[in-house]
């Protein structure tokens, strides 16, 4: 059996190589990235003894090591605004592997990179006047329109393929509306919706 080529190791490889593997095939395997990176699965260990979820940690913090907070956290500007640039910042980072997601909320959230993030959306809801017993829930809202608009980003362009087929309405706004700014387009418009409903949880809270 060949030896494995010699390389340095480093989280960070490890991570990276393991977001291009999910970037091409939707997955990663301890196996599979240690082939990637022409070492013995055991190397992984060593820098990573946690396996599996240790590289996910690892991930995530490769991800989202250049979201910028200092303007989510600016306490000159209006809360809400300061909740959209979170928005647009999460999700730009999470789409830029949009087959990630899965694999991320399948592993709990320990790395400080990423709790830093979420205290940022924490102090920004806080700030907002959203009442204590309600921003988990909020959270989990905004988790469920930015995660999912990044996931939307990898859909195939167009996404709808109706040829053969007597759909008069979806024809109609197919042949003008899906292109490259489908996702971004409705991106947009659910952070409004949030907004929204953040703003109706400070006015019902007083």
């Amino acid at each position: 059996m060949a030896r494995p080529k010699q390389r340095i190791l480093s989280p960070q490889l490890i991570a990276k190589a393991a977001l291009r593997l999910v970037a091409k095939h939707g997955e990663f395997t301890i196996p599979g990235v240690a082939a990637a990176l022409g070492v013995h699965p055991s190397s992984l260990y060593h820098h990573l003894p946690g396996g599996r979820q240790a590289i996910v940690h690892r991930m995530r913090e490769e991800l989202y090591a250049d979201i910028e907070l200092g303007p989510a956290l600016d306490v000159t500007a209006a809360p809400l605004d300061r909740l959209r640039l979170w928005m647009r910042a999460y999700r730009a980072a999470t789409a830029r592997v949009p087959a990630v997601v899965p694999v991320l909320v399948g592993a709990p959230v320990e790395d400080l990179r990423t709790l830093e993030i979420y205290e940022a959306l924490f102090v920004i809801l806080r700030d907002a006047g959203v009442p204590a017993q309600q921003r988990v829930a909020c959270s989990a809202m905004i988790d469920a329109v930015a995660l999912g608009s990044a996931m939307d980003a990898g859909s195939p362009v167009p996404l709808w393929r109706i040829d053969g087929h007597q759909l008069p309405e979806l024809r109609e706004v197919a042949a003008s509306n899906d292109d490259e700014q489908r996702a971004a387009s409705g991106f947009e418009l659910a952070i409004e919706a949030v907004v929204a409903a953040v703003a109706g949880m400070t006015t019902a809270g007083r």
